[in-house]
């Protein structure tokens, strides 16, 4: 009895699977949006507070 519930619920599964990926697929591609010029080298933090950070960084190591 155990066997026909185990084999019931592993098609269950593959039948849910196969229906979640005919969905997916069926969906209509559309295109990646074009990147802004300029946008690839923009830093969320400014590049002096970067390089005080480096530099504070370096300097409590070689205090060691």
């Amino acid at each position: 009895m155990a066997q026909a519930c185990i084999s019931k619920a592993v098609m269950f599964f593959f039948v849910v699977v196969l229906a979640v990926v005919a969905s997916v697929s069926a969906q209509a591609q559309a295109p990646a949006p074009s990147m802004d010029p300029g946008a690839a080298s923009s830093m969320p933090v400014s590049g002096s507070i970067l390089a005080f950070s480096l530099v504070i960084s370096l300097l409590a190591l070689l205090k060691q």
